[in-house]
């Protein structure tokens, strides 16, 4: 089964760069603008079945409009969010926020960062999570999908561009 990414980000170059490489990777991938477009955030409690988390990996950014990535986390961990692993990126670190963001475990990206950062980090996740996901995570993973794809006011979170090397 594929790892599971979310991405926040408000910055639509970098939050569909990295779906496009994470999907081309082999990743399943769900992007969004900010956290309360993504269907979970309205959730007052974890939906996820069992030990399984609604995704394996969280990629967000820390400052977006109406809340911080440092924020949403702190708010899913206390509904009880059982994602594995966390990076959290900016090019604004203040020293509060990044304190909080290691406190939680986050990794930490500075921008900008080589995609490769990423890529580095990411294969380092996928040798430490045990492929233990059940079909029922999937099926959350599919309903959210599927009411992401219902708001026409939102794009579709699943997107697979086409990465091209840049004309000189």
């Amino acid at each position: 089964m594929a790892i599971r990414v979310f991405i926040f980000d408000d910055d639509e170059l970098i939050r569909m760069t990295l779906s496009s490489y994470l999907h081309q990777e082999g990743y399943e991938v769900a992007a969004f603008q900010q956290p309360d477009h993504c269907p979970l955030y309205f959730s007052d409690d974890c939906v996820c079945p069992k030990d399984q988390g609604c995704t394996d990996v969280i990629i967000t950014d820390l400052n977006m409009p109406g809340t911080s990535g440092v924020k949403f986390i702190q708010r899913q961990f206390s509904y009880g969010c059982k994602v594995k692993k966390i990076a959290v990126m900016s090019g604004d670190w203040g020293d509060p926020a990044l304190d909080i963001a290691r406190d939680l475990g986050c990794k930490i990206f500075k921008k900008p960062f080589s995609i490769l950062e990423i890529k580095k980090w990411l294969d380092e996740v996928r040798r430490s999570i045990e492929h233990t996901n059940t079909g029922e995570s999937l099926v959350v993973w599919n309903q959210m999908k599927e009411e992401k794809e219902k708001n026409a006011k939102i794009k579709p979170a699943l997107t697979a561009l086409t990465l091209k090397k840049p004309v000189k």
